[in-house]
C-alpha cells in the first residue's frame, strides 16, 4: 500500500495531526492520484472506508474529515464529477452540517461556485426523493423538482445504483397531473437518464411498467402514474432513445377494459388495420412484431379518468395481446406490405371486425379482426363470399 494511502487509513491518530501528516507528504511530493492493488485512489479508499460502515463511531468520522481536507486542499487531487459526487454523498450522510459547509467551501475555492452548488443540489435532490417514497411516503411535487433543477441538479446522479429519475419513478404516491410535469422537465433537462441502467440491468420505463409490483412492495394501491407520464414524455421529446429505454408496447392486463371511452383524438388507424408494434426482446432490447389492431383507447381499472387510454390493443401474430400507450412511429407502425399493398393501389380492406386484405402473392383472405385469425375469400369485387 502506499505510504500516502497507509496515513489516510489511520483512524487512531488525533485529527489535527493526521491533517498535518497528510498535508505534509502532499507537500513533500506524495501523489494523491495514486492507486492502490484495489485500483483506489488515497481519496477514493478513505471515501469507501468512512461509508462502510452507516454509523462509524466519533473518532473514525473525525479522522475521515481530517483526511479529505488534506486531500482535497492539495492542487494535484483531481476533483471531477465522479469525485465531487463521492465527497457529497458523504457529506450528506457521515458529516454534522458545521463540517459540511466548511468542506462545500474549500471546494468552491478548487472547483468553483457553479459546479459545487451543482453538485450539492443533485446530493439534496437524492435526498428529497429518498425520503419521499420512504419515509414521508408522499408525491414527489413538480415545483420542488423544477427549483433542484434550477440550482444545477442532475437527473442521472445515483445512489447504490438508483438514478434520480428511478427513485421518481418508485414512489407509488405521485399524481398522475404532478408526474407529466416531472416527466418533461426531467427529460428536458437530460434526456439520456431514460437509458440509464440499475444493478439489474432495468431501465426507469422497465420499472415504471411494472408499477403494480411496486406498489406491493409499499402496501399501497397500484399508482400507474409514473408509466403514463414517463412512456409519451419519452416518445414525444427524445424517440431516438426508444430502443435503448426499452420503450415498448406492454402486455394487455386481465382486467383491461376497451372503448369505455372513445377521445375525440384523431388516430392513425382503425380497428382491422395490420400494423407492427414494438415490444419486449430478450437482452433487455426491443423487437419489431406484425399484427391487427383489434380495440381502440385500451385503459385498465386503476388508470386515471384524465388520461385518455392507450390507442390502440394489438393482437400480434405471435398470440399476445399488448396495447400501445402512444400513436407514435416510435411504438406503432404500418405493417410493411400493407402499405405495400395501398401504395400499389389495391383496394382497401373494410373496416368492422371482418375486413378482406390482400396478401403478399396477391391472393386475398376475410381477417377476424377480433381473432387475428384469417381465411381464404374472393377479391373486394367478386359476388363470391
Amino acid at each position: 500500500m502506499p505510504p500516502l494511502h497507509c496515513a489516510c487509513m489511520n483512524e487512531a491518530t488525533e485529527p489535527a495531526e493526521l491533517f498535518s501528516a497528510v498535508t505534509k507528504l502532499l507537500e513533500h511530493g506524495a501523489d494523491p492520484q495514486v492507486k492502490d492493488t484495489d485500483g483506489d485512489t488515497a481519496l477514493q479508499a478513505v471515501l469507501s472506508l468512512a461509508t462502510q460502515d452507516e454509523e462509524p463511531d466519533q473518532e473514525a468520522l473525525q479522522a475521515h474529515f481530517a483526511v479529505v481536507r488534506a486531500l482535497i486542499n492539495c492542487p494535484k487531487q483531481e476533483l471531477g464529477n465522479s469525485e465531487l459526487q463521492a465527497l457529497c454523498s458523504w457529506l450528506r450522510n457521515h458529516v454534522p452540517q458545521g463540517g459540511q459547509n466548511q468542506v462545500l467551501a474549500e471546494l468552491e475555492r478548487r472547483v468553483g461556485r457553479e459546479a459545487t452548488a451543482g453538485a450539492w443540489a443533485s446530493e439534496m435532490f437524492l435526498k428529497y426523493l429518498e425520503q419521499s417514497a420512504y419515509e414521508a411516503k408522499r408525491g414527489l411535487q413538480a415545483s420542488v423538482v423544477q427549483q433542484y433543477l434550477a440550482a444545477g441538479a442532475t437527473p442521472s446522479i445515483s445512489q447504490n445504483g438508483a438514478s434520480a429519475l428511478l427513485l421518481m419513478v418508485l414512489n407509488p404516491y405521485s399524481s398522475y397531473e404532478e408526474m407529466i410535469t416531472i416527466c418533461r422537465m426531467v427529460l428536458e433537462k437530460d434526456p439520456r437518464v431514460v437509458c440509464q441502467r440499475d444493478g439489474f440491468k432495468l431501465t426507469p420505463l422497465d420499472w415504471a411498467s411494472d408499477y403494480e409490483n411496486i406498489a406491493v412492495q409499499h402496501g399501497v394501491k397500484p399508482n400507474p402514474a409514473s408509466l403514463l407520464a414517463l412512456l409519451p414524455a419519452l416518445i414525444e421529446l427524445a424517440p431516438d432513445m426508444a430502443d435503448d429505454s426499452g420503450a415498448r408496447c406492454l402486455k394487455v392486463s386481465a382486467t383491461g377494459i376497451t372503448g369505455e371511452a372513445r377521445p375525440e383524438v384523431p388516430l392513425r388507424f382503425l380497428e382491422g388495420d395490420r400494423v407492427r408494434c414494438r415490444v419486449e426482446a430478450p437482452g433487455g432490447k426491443t423487437a419489431w412484431e406484425e399484427g391487427v389492431i383489434v380495440a381502440l383507447w385500451y385503459r385498465e381499472p386503476c388508470w386515471p379518468r384524465s388520461f385518455p387510454g392507450a390507442p390502440y390493443q394489438v393482437k400480434l401474430d405471435i398470440g399476445q395481446l399488448v396495447y400501445a400507450l402512444s400513436d407514435h412511429d416510435v411504438m406503432v407502425q404500418r405493417e410493411a406490405k400493407a402499405e405495400k399493398a395501398s401504395s400499389a393501389g389495391a383496394p382497401k380492406a373494410t373496416r368492422g371486425r371482418f375486413c378482406k386484405q390482400q396478401k403478399e402473392d396477391g391472393s386475398w383472405e376475410l381477417l377476424d379482426t377480433k381473432s387475428g385469425k384469417a381465411r381464404a375469400c374472393s377479391p373486394p369485387d367478386s359476388d363470391e363470399d
